[in-house]
């Protein structure tokens, strides 16, 4: 059990890491959101695909709605960073555990006082980005932002009822979202990236970020519980910023800097919280 934990965790961490070269590439990348989301997913899907066969992973309904949502988080984490920062984008989606503990609220009907901390701290994280991006950003920023940290708790739910092999699943998620992406797109059309390096720049992080990195996320998953999961994530959003600066010259805004302490500050007494009950 503890072995099956710790190999869990290290798959996830594994994820994280390739994940944070995510803000550098959307930084540098000149092209549509929509058409960053569909390149890195197809090339993702397209990649592991022979692993739906050898797998034989069908196209349940889960697995449906799970490629969905991986579309609907991708588009909006990319839009947000576009608009705003690569540190604001990042942190709003480890707004998840406030999420989890909302659900659990509202299945129960009580929530503990220390929950309650834990969810006001995140909330006050989420109000100072918010802030931030309305006055440095687009507005609009302030609801794909929301919108990070629910789907990918939405997501995590998903990939958790998802069996069968996990290069396969991540596979055939890839291409859903593709497949969903190339809807958009024809309902509103954008013309694709000009540069072969730019294209090339998508395919790689399609391959490992959009790929890879999720089948390693998945397989943690399986080991480890959600709010774990989720906690062990946090590497990200001080990896990411600390990347893009470094690439890209990116300081993030000080209301989105204090935004992010109290989130990372909720979600690690939210961790604290879990051994003390374990």
């Amino acid at each position: 059990m503890v072995k099956a934990k710790h190999s869990g965790s290290f798959f996830i961490l594994l994820a994280v890491l390739l994940w944070s070269f995510s803000g550098l590439i959307i930084k540098t990348v000149e092209a549509d959101a929509i058409w960053i989301t569909l390149i890195r997913s197809l090339a993702g899907g397209a990649f592991l695909s022979p692993f739906i066969i050898l797998g034989r992973v069908r196209p349940t309904k889960t697995l449906l709605l799970a490629g969905i949502i991986m579309a609907v988080f991708l588009l909006s984490i990319t839009i947000t960073t576009q608009l705003s920062s690569a540190a604001m984008a990042i942190s709003m989606q480890y707004t998840a555990p406030m999420y989890v503990i909302g659900y659990s609220f509202f299945q129960n009907r009580r929530i503990d006082g220390k929950k309650l901390i834990v969810m006001l701290l995140i909330f006050i994280g989420i109000l100072f980005n918010i802030v931030d991006g309305v006055q440095n950003a687009d507005p609009v920023v302030m609801w794909t932002g929301i919108l990070i940290g629910l789907s990918f708790v939405l997501y995590s739910l998903c990939l958790q009822k998802i069996q069968g092999s996990p290069l396969g699943v991540i596979s055939m998620i890839n291409l859903v979202a593709a497949g969903f992406c190339l809807i958009l797109l024809l309902l509103n059309y954008s013309p694709p990236p000009a540069a072969l390096g730019d294209i090339m720049t998508l395919v790689l992080a399609g391959i490992l970020i959009s790929g890879l990195s999720y089948a390693f996320y998945r397989t943690g998953l399986h080991r480890v519980k959600i709010e774990r999961a989720l906690i062990l994530c946090l590497l990200e959003p001080i990896l990411n910023p600390i990347i893009v600066y470094f690439g890209n010259g990116e300081i993030p805004g000080s209301w989105t800097i204090i935004g992010i302490l109290c989130i990372l500050l909720g979600a690690l007494m939210d961790i604290v919280q879990m051994r003390e009950g374990s």
